[in-house]
C-alpha cells in the first residue's frame, strides 16, 4: 500500500490508517460473498510464502495451512495490529514495512499480491521487486484492479454498485451485516480513499505483465485481472544424504567375513 505523501496530522486518503477496523470488517464479508479462491484452485505449497499488502492477514494465515513460513508485510500499522490480534499463527511473521523497503534474501516459493500494486508510485518497479524475490521454480500471484473506462472511476459508481448488490448481498449476508457492507461501501473516508486509486486498463495491465513475468497466465475477475506466472529457473537439487564415516564404517562388511556373506 502506498507510502504516505507527506507527514501531518490527518492521514492522506490512500492511507489505511483512517479506516482499518472498518476494512478488515468488509474484507471478512466480501470474501463470504466471493465464490473464486484462488489458492484454492491452484493448489500451491512449499516452504516459503510471502502476502505482500496483506492487510489484516486474511489470505496470510490462510497460505499457513500450505506453508511451512509464511511472511505478511504491509505499511499499515493498525492492520497489522489487527492481524496479530485476530489471525495469529505459529508460522505466520507479520511485518510493519513498505514495499520499497522489504527485503527478504532467501526469496519464497510463492509470492502473492492482491490488489495492492495500484497504490504504489512506480508500478513497473513495484512489479519488478515482487519477482525478485521469486525463488527459481516458485510461483507469483498478483491480482490487481483493472477498469477500461477512466484509470479512476467516479464516485457515484462505487454508491450505485453499493446499492445494485443490495439485494444479492440481503439474500446471501442477512439484513444486518448486509447493512455493515453498504455502510462501510458508502461512507465518506473509503469513497476518498477510492478516488485515490488509479487503475491500468486490461491491455495495459496485460502488456506490463507480459513484459516482467513472460508467460504469465492471465484470469478475469470482473473488478481485477490475476497473473500467475512460474519462474522459468530449475530449482537447486537437494544435496543427497550422506552417512558420517562412523556409520558408512558400520555399513560394511566386515572383511573378516566368509566369502558367502558378502555375496
Amino acid at each position: 500500500m502506498r507510502r504516505p505523501r507527506s507527514p501531518g496530522p490527518v492521514d492522506p486518503p490512500e492511507s489505511f490508517d483512517n479506516f482499518a477496523a472498518g476494512y478488515d470488517e468488509f474484507v471478512t464479508l466480501e470474501r463470504r460473498l466471493r465464490d473464486d479462491d484462488w489458492l484454492t484452485v491452484l493448489n500451491l505449497r512449499g516452504q516459503r510464502a510471502l502476502d505482500a499488502g496483506c492487510g489484516a492477514g486474511h489470505t496470510t494465515v490462510q497460505l499457513a495451512t500450505s506453508f511451512e513460513h509464511v511472511v505478511g508485510f504491509d505499511l499499515s500499522a493498525p492492520l497489522i495490529h489487527i492481524a496479530r490480534q485476530r489471525r495469529p499463527h505459529p508460522r505466520v511473521d507479520y511485518q510493519i514495512s513498505d514495499l520499497a523497503d522489504f527485503d527478504d534474501p532467501d526469496g519464497f516459493d510463492l509470492v502473492y499480491s492482491h490488489t495492492m500494486l495500484h497504490h504504489v508510485a512506480d508500478y513497473p518497479a513495484a512489479l519488478c521487486r515482487l519477482r525478485s524475490w521469486v525463488r527459481p521454480g516458485g510461483t507469483a500471484v498478483v491480482i490487481d484492479n483493472v477498469c477500461d473506462l477512466y484509470p479512476t472511476p467516479p464516485r457515484w459508481s462505487y454508491s450505485h454498485g453499493a446499492l445494485r448488490d443490495l439485494p444479492n448481498d440481503l439474500r446471501r449476508l442477512g439484513p444486518r451485516d448486509t447493512w455493515r457492507l453498504y455502510r462501510f461501501r458508502t461512507s465518506e473516508p473509503w469513497l476518498a480513499h477510492l478516488a485515490s486509486d488509479r487503475y491500468l486498463s486490461r491491455t495495459q495491465f496485460r502488456q506490463l505483465y507480459n513484459a516482467v513475468l513472460p508467460g504469465a497466465r492471465f484470469h478475469d475477475l470482473g473488478f481485477a485481472l490475476a497473473a500467475i506466472w512460474t519462474d522459468p529457473r530449475r530449482p537447486p537439487l537437494d544435496p543427497p544424504n550422506q552417512p558420517d564415516n562412523q556409520q558408512a564404517r558400520e555399513r560394511q562388511p566386515s572383511t573378516d567375513a566368509p566369502t558367502s556373506d558378502l555375496i
